[in-house]
């Protein structure tokens, strides 16, 4: 790696004496230069990875100078870390060279303590080389190699807005027509640099993702303007039958620091088409399990077991064309919430998609995705509400079948004088 040379050199100074390594005469003016160390993990332009801040930062001395301790002779090397917002400090303790020292005995490796790491900085590192003892007024110094840490992760100080689709709603005859759907990323964040990268995640249910990035763009060729970021069309053709698909980003700078905090989260209605059906709808058992107190064959609080501890969803086994679902085949289970039932304005917040790898012997009887997250997902489908549930069977990776869509009817109203009562699993009350 070549190494990254200061940007700017010092004013050189006058050393008191005649010094062997340098080869000068005390008041000349000309101390003899030699190369600055080499940060051995920095790039090419003194940038040091986020990667390497935990140890101490390893460097080199590649460079021999004029002349060498001979047997009997010691040079002292002691590095210099000049923060440019702070006053030079010397790194101890010195390091020790005991003649007889020749060019072979380069690159000579040395370390700065994990201590200079801890904050952001510009720094230039250099080394003296002292005779005889590392206190000695006789030395030389280094050229500095400029070399910058780098803790700060970009778009810190405040939420990150959403991105911007291109169009609203996304359709299967735009995706037809545009291979790569440029997504805007606000540009104005906070601690923007060239070599940013956006990393984005794309899903059909609006929750914090917990799974690597769908998408990260280049790394940015410019600190300002906008943002575009090209997402190939297949990653909304991901979401056969979604009602929506939600998006989130983040930022990670060039050294490596990701911003913790996703952004705010940006939605779209999305119409990609499916193929026919060749799968049995899934079934909702709870519904039929009053058929006396439920005879509408509602969710509702008669339902065993109880809506509040979860909903299930049955997918049958032997199912769809040919022999129907088979061992090793990814069963991926799709479930949106409608303000009103069947399937009438649906909700972005109520949508959950579970996946299961179909088992011959353990699902010879049938699977069953459970709905959990109650209060999220179930407790807002309180009055005349529509559930639709579907899936879809993959195998070698690309989908061979879908199922159709059933829909359920969800009714939490209790009979009773107004206010109205919905029942839960503290008991009936009235509720927002």
């Amino acid at each position: 790696m070549s190494k990254p040379k200061a940007i700017k050199s010092k004013p050189a100074k006058s050393k008191p004496k005649k010094s062997q390594a340098g080869n000068v005469t005390a008041g000349s003016g000309a101390v003899l230069a030699f190369d600055g160390p080499r940060v051995v993990r920095a790039l090419s332009d003194g940038l040091v990875p986020a990667a390497y801040y935990f140890d101490n930062l390893a460097c080199e001395i590649e460079t021999p100078w004029t002349f060498l301790p001979g047997v009997g002779e010691t040079h002292y090397v002691i590095p210099v870390w000049d923060d440019h917002s702070a006053a030079p400090v010397d790194v101890l303790p010195a390091l020790q060279l005991d003649g007889p020292l020749t060019p072979g005995d380069f690159p000579i490796p040395f370390e700065i303590p994990q201590a200079f790491l801890l904050n952001s900085a510009h720094v230039d590192l250099s080394f003296r080389v002292h005779l005889d003892s590392p206190t000695s007024p006789n030395f030389d110094t280094s050229d500095p190699t400029l070399l910058r840490i780098d803790r700060d992760a970009p778009g810190a100080g405040g939420p990150l807005p959403p991105a911007i689709y291109p169009i609203d709603p996304i359709t299967d005859l735009y995706l037809g027509m545009t291979p790569l759907v440029p997504m805007e990323v606000p540009g104005g964040y906070l601690g923007r640099e060239v070599g940013d990268e956006i990393l984005m995640y794309f899903s059909d249910v609006n929750a914090l993702p917990t799974v690597a990035p769908t998408v990260i763009s280049p790394p940015l060729v410019s600190a300002t303007g906008s943002i575009i970021v090209q997402v190939p069309n297949t990653v909304f053709q991901n979401f056969p039958g979604a009602a929506f698909i939600f998006c989130f980003y983040r930022l990670r700078d060039r050294a490596g620091n990701l911003n913790p905090e996703f952004s705010l989260v940006a939605q779209a209605a999305l119409e990609v088409g499916l193929p026919v059906p060749t799968y049995p709808r899934p079934r909702f058992p709870q519904t039929d399990s009053e058929p006396i107190a439920n005879p509408n064959r509602y969710m509702t609080c008669a339902c065993t077991p109880r809506i509040w501890f979860g909903v299930e969803i049955r997918i049958e086994p032997s199912t769809g064309p040919g022999l129907g679902i088979q061992h090793g085949d990814l069963v991926v289970m799709h479930f949106q919430g409608y303000r009103q039932a069947p399937d009438v304005d649906p909700l972005p917040g109520i949508a959950d998609t579970q996946s299961h790898i179909w088992d011959s012997v353990a699902d010879a009887l049938g699977y069953s995705f459970w709905i959990l997250d109650v209060e999220r997902l179930i407790r807002p489908l309180k009055e005349r509400a529509g559930g639709e549930a579907s899936y879809r069977v993959y195998r070698g990776g690309l989908m061979i079948g879908r199922s159709a869509s059933r829909f359920a009817r969800f009714d939490r109203v209790v009979p009773s004088t107004p206010p109205t009562r919905y029942c839960w699993i503290h008991g009936n009350a009235p509720e927002p």
